[in-house]
């Protein structure tokens, strides 16, 4: 209630700990810690306390006020929509603060990066940390597809993903249906809220809950679907889809995160129409899904194999402990 109003992100105040702010506190005191990594807004309150003795790198992750004005044009609840300007308004200030207390903010993509609320020269504190995938794990072509299955992997208690599915399932599926009634959809992924679970059984839809390894359900898949409205960042189902070698489908809104090419590494669709004509084309075209899967094994090794990935968080850690020491007369602690 308090939260209300304080101007902080009512979803930031609901995960605020306490426990952990003296948890950290106490560590930094202790000096046992070399540099702060805080990942996500939620975190921030949590490491303040460190300000000035170690430094710290804020992991944004994504641009959450971007994403916030994203999700509202999806969502028909009046309330829902005020709830999220609310939001929106809150996490924006709550961005631009961190970039000014932290010594360094990582991301995950150029667009996130570019819409980053922050004054021209605060922008050389932000980096961009791609989203990692490993390739020793999401093996190419380890599964033998099955020509008629269609699948969806998410998380399916975040909005966006419950939102992609019930798009797919509600506007395209029945078209798809009509047309190819030998097509299944499996909805794979952990705690699918109620109006996802209802889906089970209708249709030939799956739904598929909480599997201990995604791999089995998404490689075996024809298609791989990633029907997202509203999202920020990167989106790691299209990622290892394309390390598996699946072809993926995936709205316009998903591609720039990405820097993927449509056409070349996946297809893209927005409308049910064009996601009825992209799944058709890779049920029929053989060549064309041929060469989705061989582009796209190439773009994720090429751009988002961890070795770089890591190489790059590494680079931000290094340029936080410089600019901590520009302005800090306590030498940081380094290993």
């Amino acid at each position: 209630m308090i939260a209300l109003f304080s101007g902080v992100s009512l979803r930031c105040a609901y995960f605020y700990s306490p426990v952990l702010r003296d948890r950290a506190k106490a560590k930094i005191a202790e000096e046992r810690i070399d540099i702060v990594h805080a990942e996500h807004l939620k975190s921030v309150p949590m490491v303040q306390d460190a300000l000035g003795q170690v430094p710290i790198v804020f992991d944004a992750v994504d641009c959450v006020s971007m994403f916030e004005s994203r999700r509202r044009r999806v969502l028909r609840n009046p309330l829902l929509r005020v709830f999220s300007h609310m939001e929106s308004k809150r996490m924006l200030r709550g961005e631009e603060r961190a970039i000014e207390l932290f010594d360094r903010v990582v991301i995950s993509s150029p667009v996130d990066r570019d819409c980053y609320p922050t004054a021209q020269h605060m922008r050389k504190k932000l980096a961009i940390v791609p989203n990692g995938v490993d390739l020793d794990h999401f093996q190419f072509e380890l599964y033998e597809p099955e020509r008629s299955l269609i699948v969806f992997c998410a998380k399916l208690d975040y909005f966006p993903n419950e939102d992609a599915a019930m798009y797919f399932v509600k506007s395209v599926w029945p078209l798809l249906q009509k047309r190819r009634p030998s097509l299944r959809l499996d909805i794979v992924g952990s705690r699918p809220p109620r109006s996802v679970r209802r889906l089970h059984g209708n249709a030939n839809i799956r739904v598929i809950a909480s599997v201990a390894d995604v791999r089995p359900y998404l490689g075996r898949a024809w298609v791989a679907l990633c029907p997202i409205r509203a999202q920020a960042g990167t989106q790691n189902k299209i990622l290892e889809a394309m390390a598996l070698g699946v072809p993926v489908i995936a709205t316009r809104i998903c591609c720039p995160g990405l820097a993927v090419e449509a056409g070349k590494h996946l297809l893209v669709a927005d409308t049910p129409d064009e996601f009825v004509c992209a799944t058709e084309r890779l049920l029929d075209d053989p060549v064309l899904r041929s060469e989705l899967i061989t582009a796209g094994r190439a773009f994720v090794e090429r751009h988002h194999d961890w070795i770089s990935c890591v190489k790059n968080l590494c680079d931000a850690y290094a340029d936080a402990v410089s600019a901590f020491a520009d302005h800090s007369t306590k030498a940081p602690c380094l290993i």
